[in-house]
């Protein structure tokens, strides 16, 4: 169990009609009473019955020497608050999310590049291509012509043999 001692230095104004022991007008509230400072705010009424009722952790919260460490001039302990938490798992969230990005990123400029490269071989292998093909054309006309200056010494049926002008129509 927690025991609060409360000391006031203040002169706390009476009412004639109330009694030692009896609870002052609500008006008066613990932030008024200068040695109560981090319990400003609070009505005499409101910090009476949470200490009828044993709420001693809410008290204690607001009790806590880290609240009197300010008035003192020295620096109080980090708190780590829902807040803070919550700003740091944000914090954490955007770090992860910027190393995920460059890494889609990198990942996307290396397929461009391969993309690139594999584009540049490909219309390196299809200009070959296009010029084996003009090779051949230009061997198989070669082909055609020494087949028809060897025609006339040859006995071979002369429509089994096709001349260049025949092999455009087809």
């Amino acid at each position: 169990m927690f025991c609060f001692y409360l000391r006031s230095t203040a002169a706390v104004k009476t009412e004639p009609d109330v009694m030692p022991g009896q609870i002052p007008d609500p008006s008066v509230t613990a932030g008024s009473l200068p040695s109560l400072g981090p319990l400003a705010g609070i009505s005499a009424t409101t910090l009476t019955d949470k200490l009828k009722i044993g709420d001693f952790q809410e008290l204690g919260t607001m009790l806590s020497p880290l609240h009197f460490l300010d008035s003192l001039g020295k620096r109080p302990l980090i708190i780590k608050t829902e807040k803070d938490e919550e700003e740091e798992r944000r914090k954490r969230r955007r770090e992860k999310n910027k190393v995920a990005a460059a890494r889609c990123r990198n990942k996307k400029k290396e397929r461009t590049d391969y993309l690139q490269k594999e584009s540049e071989r490909l219309e390196m292998l299809n200009s070959d291509l296009k010029a084996q093909i003009e090779e051949l054309k230009n061997e198989r006309q070669q082909l055609i012509l020494m087949l028809n200056r060897h025609r006339p010494t040859c006995i071979v049926r002369t429509d089994s043999v096709k001349t260049p002008e025949s092999e455009d129509s087809d």
